[in-house]
């Protein structure tokens, strides 16, 4: 749930600027969530797409644990910031000044981002939240500042300039204010921080002094910045673990995408045949989203879902993507569910929860107890212990039972004589769709 500003020299000069990923390219669990290996091997769509209506193309998103989408939304100066879901469709935040756009969201719907507060052409750190709107970060000294991240205690992200005219990584909070998470840094590329987690440990990327190449860095209040991985490696988010995720070079010079951990250092994950990849998202199931290019040689992106149990697949097979569609940015909540933002605008992939039903005895005699049992189960495993699964014959619920592991039983002894159909309906939640997708043909004999 945290997105990231440009990965390169950052400039102002063009609207929409702090939320251009484009530099980044030239930058030389539980058995219950295992995932559905016989799924991805036989090639079912593992994924609803939902069409998130009046987003605009290539531009940042994210996605908070409830299901809430940040969408940006182009006008003639810059970006609409707009809050989606399913139940509520797109909302304006009406937001003051001339906006630029929302990075990230946190569980609390919190907001934040970049904007113009004054229209004076330059932009400022802004929060967002839902009781108090529009609050203006200011900077480090200088007059350019822009937020990343952002986790559930409100403690914000980013990159701003100085007094001296250098771009440096920050960390807002409300006691504190903003402070300045590398002070000794004067190299032109600067400094970025990018994610933070509930710890408040914080990744980014900053150019060393007197080097042209970047370097991935995390910050603890405890033990400062450290680096992380080789010149050229991007940090660009991080879950509650501690596990980071972003693209380092491998052994040929080659950008991939990379987990880190503090015990296991960088870990390659990996392409889906091209040469390069980029990590953008981790959730705190160890999901990671992001882009790679293909085998086909074609130059032309394709998203990809790395799993712990599965490694790299690709989004186009899973989710059942037209391979022309070009995914600009990606992120995943820990419930599975994926906004991804391309060439043709923002969608959300939510996973597909397939059910299987059983009776106890089959076929029955009048009066005779029936127990059915309905099996939930998607590609990130059963929904959440207590949702609710309905029974239905002939279009009326004639009960329900409540999941456990993904299994919700109903027992009925009044079922009248004759094959009756009965149709199982997983009722859904915020991130998982509603629908009927298994049925029985229950005999009862006289």
């Amino acid at each position: 749930m945290t997105c990231i500003s440009q990965c390169g020299s950052v400039s102002t000069s063009a609207p929409g600027d702090f939320i251009s990923v484009k530099n980044i390219q030239k930058v030389g669990i539980s058995a219950a969530l295992a995932f559905s290996l016989s799924m991805v091997a036989s090639g079912q769509v593992a994924f609803y797409k939902i069409k998130v209506s009046g987003s605009s193309p290539n531009s940042m998103t994210a996605i908070n644990n409830s299901g809430q989408l940040v969408t940006n939304v182009a006008t003639q100066t810059g970006y609409d910031v707009s809050l989606w879901s399913r139940f509520t469709g797109l909302e304006k935040l009406g937001l003051n000044g001339v906006t630029k756009g929302g990075t990230a969201i946190n569980n609390s719907s919190e907001i934040v981002g970049a904007g113009d507060p004054n229209q004076s052409g330059v932009s400022q750190a802004f929060l967002w939240s839902p009781g108090a709107g529009t609050q203006w970060l200011g900077s480090l000294g200088g007059r350019y500042s822009a937020a990343n991240g952002i986790n559930d205690n409100g403690a914000v992200v980013g990159l701003s300039y100085t007094a001296a005219y250098a771009l440096h990584a920050f960390l807002w909070t409300q006691t504190g204010g903003m402070q300045d998470l590398t002070p000794g840094l004067t190299s032109i590329g600067g400094a970025a921080a990018v994610g933070i987690n509930s710890s408040n440990q914080i990744v980014g990327y900053y150019f060393p002094n007197g080097s042209g190449n970047p370097v991935g860095f995390t910050w603890t209040e405890q033990a400062g910045l450290q680096d992380l991985g080789p010149a050229g490696t991007l940090a660009l988010a991080v879950n509650d673990s501690g596990t980071v995720v972003g693209q380092a070079p491998n052994a040929k010079g080659y950008m991939h995408a990379m987990s880190w951990t503090p015990s296991g250092g960088v870990k390659d994950l990996g392409t889906l045949g091209g040469p390069e990849s980029k990590a953008l998202g981790i959730n705190n199931k160890g999901w990671i989203v992001g882009t790679s290019l293909t085998s086909s040689g074609n130059g032309m992106l394709h998203a990809f879902l790395w799993t712990p149990s599965a490694g790299m697949k690709d989004l186009s097979v899973l989710a059942g993507l037209n391979k022309s569609i070009q995914p600009y940015w990606i992120q995943v909540n820990d419930f599975g569910v994926i906004a991804i933002s391309t060439n043709k605008g923002l969608e959300e992939f939510t996973p597909i929860m397939r059910t299987s039903a059983t009776s106890s005895v089959n076929p029955s005699k009048l009066g005779q107890a029936v127990t059915f049992t309905a099996t939930v189960k998607s590609i990130i495993g059963p929904p959440p212990d207590g949702e609710t699964v309905q029974f239905k014959m002939g279009g009326n619920v004639i009960g329900s039972g409540t999941l456990r592991n993904g299994v919700a039983q109903f027992t009925t002894s009044t079922i009248p004589v004759g094959s009756h159909i009965v149709t199982i309906l997983y009722v859904g939640d915020a991130n998982y769709l509603s629908n009927s997708y298994s049925s029985i043909t229950q005999v009862v004999n006289p």
